[in-house]
């Protein structure tokens, strides 16, 4: 399961590299609250896009 996390992350740079830069943003500094929401939103809305893609718990 986590060989094809890594695969789908490692197919994909751009996405790889947005995913990251948006959840560091919001670990480690303290956006205004709105931009946090919207990128909240984002985090959520790729989470959900990887999760389609991979279909890791596909029977």
């Amino acid at each position: 399961m986590f060989k094809k996390i890594l695969n789908g992350f490692i197919d994909q740079p751009l996405f790889t590299s947005l995913f990251v830069a948006d959840f560091a943003l919001l670990l480690f500094h303290r956006p205004p609250f709105m931009f946090s929401v919207l990128m909240v939103g984002a985090l959520v809305a790729m989470s959900m896009y990887m999760g389609q893609k991979l279909e890791l718990f596909r029977k």
